[in-house]
């Protein structure tokens, strides 16, 4: 099946868009499925100018945006929508790997779910993003997940590790949703690996935002290839902090001499035509160590495992 919802660079994918949502209309009277759509500007971020609609005349091409079909039906706790947000740290592209963090964030609305039409301006029933929620102020409703978690909550998300729990205390098969986020960020990854050359010399880490529906199917929502780490809670300090100590260790940055490193450089500027003795180099600088090899199981994985 598919990895993702409908979704379109717009203006450059205005006819495959139109295609998309008449066809979606089209079928609508045979299936409980709203036509809606989630317009999000490019380039900005925190949620800023998202918005939700459901006839083609409210979207505006005054600048590049991407619409994505709204899964209209997500699965509910305690009747609030949520999604997670999942850490992914790659170590290599082409050849892939990667591994995932084991916790992470669940971020919730702050109001109950609704897909009535008239709900759809009301971002605090709709979009997760904790910065829009926050702008909201404290949420009102003591029954709200992000209070009953305690230390496991802060604003309106909470940690991954407290909702798998209380799933799992709701007959939910946890073990199944997550092998399905591992299916796809995997999956994410492999259809990318081909377009990023090998970089040996560095990582990356990946915020991958998915969401579940009611048949418990996993949808990708969109992937941040810069996750915020500001840290404004100690939920934030515990989740991040760990998260950042755990992939500085999986990578395991190797020890170098930096004198020698000095003194490399110098001659490389001060003698250009000399030209570069790149093993000879290498064995000054890095006089006791190797890298990890890809492929290699790594000294210390913390909280990740691989994918």
């Amino acid at each position: 099946g598919h990895l993702m919802p409908l979704t379109y660079a717009l203006p450059h994918e205005y006819n495959a868009f139109v295609s998309g949502y008449s066809s979606i209309q089209k079928s609508a009277g045979n299936t409980r499925s709203p036509n809606y759509w989630i317009v999000k500007p490019i380039g900005l971020s925190r949620g800023r100018g998202i918005s939700i609609i459901k006839e083609i005349s409210q979207v505006s091409y005054s600048q590049p945006i991407v619409i994505q079909r709204y899964v209209s039906n997500p699965m509910l706790f305690m009747g609030y929508k949520f999604d997670l947000r999942i850490y992914v740290l790659a170590t290599s592209f082409n050849p892939l790997e990667a591994f995932i963090y084991k916790e992470g964030l669940a971020r919730f609305c702050s109001r109950k779910y609704s897909n009535n039409p008239e709900s759809l301006g009301d971002t605090r029933v709709h979009l997760t993003n904790t910065s829009l929620q926050k702008e909201f102020g404290d949420i009102p409703d003591r029954s709200h997940p992000a209070y009953l978690a305690g230390s496991n909550g802060s604003g309106s998300k909470v940690a991954l590790s407290w909702l798998w729990n209380r799933l799992k205390c709701n007959g939910v098969n946890t073990i199944d949703l997550w092998m399905k986020i591992i299916d796809v960020c995997r999956k994410a990854l492999c259809s990318v690996d081909s377009d990023i050359p090998n970089q040996p010399n560095s990582f990356e880490l990946f915020g991958f935002d998915v969401i579940f529906d009611t048949d418990q199917k996993c949808w990708l929502i969109e992937v941040n290839s810069s996750p915020s780490l500001s840290c404004d809670s100690s939920l934030d300090n515990r989740i991040k902090g760990g998260l950042i100590v755990d992939a500085v260790s999986l990578v395991d940055p190797v020890a170098y001499d930096r004198t020698a490193l000095v003194k490399v450089l110098n001659r490389r500027i001060m003698h250009r035509k000399a030209g570069f003795l790149l093993e000879e180099d290498l064995s000054r600088i890095l006089p006791d160590t190797r890298p990890r090899r890809v492929g290699d199981t790594p000294k210390r994985v913390g909280g990740f495992e691989l994918i």
